[in-house]
């Protein structure tokens, strides 16, 4: 069983040399995963560092939005198994989340699941236990580690190119297609004991802003709009062109080589955002005193 793990990434070199490379080194231990990074739109700096380190990557020539990024990969890469898709900003902790997203999906017969910070989950409606393991439903959630069948994928389709215009959204209504189609009870489904200590959720400010009005659901209207449509499949599509750089070292056999110094961009990164998050404590004192 063939699985490929994706980093999607928008403009951010130093978030790419920070967290990458945990991926990486996983990948290159485990021969049943693959990776690739892909780039939504033109970065010089992330492209000329993954070319010096011989890093797979995918790169638009148009920023479309990370839906449109993911179509991409599964496009050029249609014949794994299973797709795991994360943010940038997110550190690999314990890789061990792989093999248990692998298994249940396998067991419980489930084609996607999600994961990310407890409190973004939103209208909890129920718990499946299996083994050691409870998988939390609800109805709406977020995006930061998305996990997908191949077969899920092939009934549901792509993101919705609807989004490309406002080069965010779309993920929510491409969760809520499983739930649409009968393939879930509940659109979103997230392994509750992989919340913590297998992923770092760090939430760097949002580079792509968007002034839309958003629903009591705190959704953007018009993905609110689709989702309501009931849509139960979309066809992938991808829309400006794309490249294909280092593609042959997806596979893990071949060498990719390894950046010595990425210890030191993430001693840089918590150093900057441990501070960052001392003045935000310190201004909140203060505020609360005067």
């Amino acid at each position: 069983m063939k699985n490929l793990i994706c980093i999607n990434t928008y403009k951010s070199i130093s978030l790419v040399k920070t967290f990458i490379w945990d991926y990486i080194i996983f990948v290159k231990a485990n021969r049943d995963y693959d990776f690739v990074i892909s780039l939504d739109g033109i970065d010089k700096e992330t492209i000329e560092y993954c070319q010096q380190y011989h890093i797979p990557l995918i790169y638009s020539e148009e920023n479309e939005g990370v839906g449109l990024s993911k179509n991409r990969v599964i496009e050029y890469f249609p014949n794994y198994d299973n797709y795991f898709f994360i943010e940038d900003d997110v550190e690999l902790l314990n890789p061990k989340v792989f093999d248990i997203h692998v298994t249940l999906a396998q067991k419980l017969n489930i084609p996607h699941f999600s994961l990310f910070e407890a409190d973004r989950i939103k209208k909890k409606m129920n718990v499946v236990t299996f083994e050691n393991y409870h998988i939390i439903q609800a109805m709406y959630g977020s995006a930061q580690v998305n996990f997908f069948t191949k077969i899920g994928l092939e009934k549901v389709g792509g993101f919705h190119t609807e989004f490309a215009k406002y080069k965010r959204f779309g993920h929510t209504e491409h969760t809520y297609r499983f739930y649409h189609a009968g393939l879930s009870k509940y659109p979103f489904q997230i392994v509750e004991e992989c919340i913590e200590g297998y992923f770092r959720w760090n939430n760097p400010k949002s580079r792509i802003i968007v002034n839309v009005e958003s629903s009591e659901n705190n959704l953007f209207v018009g993905e609110e709009e689709l989702i309501l449509n009931k849509l139960t499949f979309f066809p992938l599509q991808t829309l400006s062109k794309y490249h294909c750089i280092n593609i042959k070292n997806v596979e893990n056999s071949i060498d990719i080589r390894i950046d010595s110094n990425f210890k030191i961009y993430k001693k840089k990164f918590y150093f900057k955002s441990g501070l960052i998050n001392t003045l935000k404590k310190i201004k909140r004192i203060i505020l609360f005193q005067n």
